[in-house]
């Protein structure tokens, strides 16, 4: 599998499902070696095995980056397997803290004022999703980093932020903080980083057709229209794999401390 990647390492947490998977495998045709780090077995599992149906070479590794343990294990995993490290994408992430997928009864996009309301949220739930999208984000990032230092190469790190750091919504108020805090530990770790020849940048997306934004449509009870956007329409997965290989290859060798949205135009609105 010849590409730009080619001979490289990755870890991409959140790798079994939507974007993250998207992003493996697009790493993958580009060459580099990929260690799926989720909490899902089996999505990561089964990006793992689409990674080695193309011919590529691939790891899953069962994952909760708000464990510090999970992340350092994962990382110890990926260049143990792989012989070093040279990025990581931090593409794991909750909408919510009791999410489960087709879940109904916990859904705040669903129960707008039950679920959604910071009212009525245990501060339990915000304190979740700020370890797994925050923390994690944080934690990753830092484990990556000190393999790249100790390997002496320096690297990449890509991290997911999101439109909604930008744009408030009053029933995901601890969604929109944690992006927000990911957009500015990007730009620190940056700073930190760049002497040891690591580089640190975000994407932030937008409406992405992931099965978040599915439940959304049905909230919502429509078919997903999105007119009121510029570009008049959603985004695939793939969309947002393509500027994460940007900052992940040598295209983007002088760009560093940057969070770019993939999100029709939204950021003009």
């Amino acid at each position: 599998m010849a590409g730009e990647l080619e001979g490289r390492v990755s870890i991409v947490t959140g790798g079994g499902s939507g974007m993250g998977r998207a992003t493996s495998l697009l790493l993958a045709r580009e060459g580099a070696a990929v260690a799926i780090a989720d909490v899902n077995n089996e999505g990561g599992e089964q990006t793992a095995a689409q990674i080695e149906d193309l011919g590529g070479e691939s790891l899953f590794v069962h994952t909760d980056v708000s464990s510090e343990q999970d992340v350092a294990n994962a990382v110890a995993e990926a260049a143990g397997r792989f012989g070093k490290l040279d990025s990581i994408v931090t593409a794991a992430g909750i909408s919510y803290a009791n999410y489960l997928e087709g879940d109904d009864d916990t859904d705040p996009f669903l129960h707008p004022t039950e679920a959604g309301s910071s009212l009525n949220r245990p501060t339990e739930f915000w304190q979740k999703v700020i370890d797994v999208n925050l923390t994690g984000v944080m934690l990753c990032a830092r484990e990556a980093a000190r393999q790249m230092v100790k390997e002496g190469h320096g690297g990449t790190i890509v991290n997911f932020a999101s439109t909604a750091a930008y744009n408030p919504s009053p029933n995901m108020t601890d969604y929109c903080v944690s992006k927000t805090g990911v957009v500015m530990l990007t730009r620190c770790f940056a700073e930190e980083f760049g002497p040891h020849g690591i580089r640190v940048n975000a994407v932030a997306p937008g409406p992405i057709e992931t099965p978040m934004l599915a439940r959304v449509h049905r909230a919502r009870g429509d078919a997903g229209s999105f007119d009121s956007l510029p570009l008049g329409r959603t985004a695939q997965p793939e969309e947002v794999a393509e500027l994460v290989l940007f900052f992940t290859s040598e295209r983007s060798s002088y760009v560093t401390g940057k969070t770019l949205g993939v999100d029709g135009g939204t950021s003009t609105l």
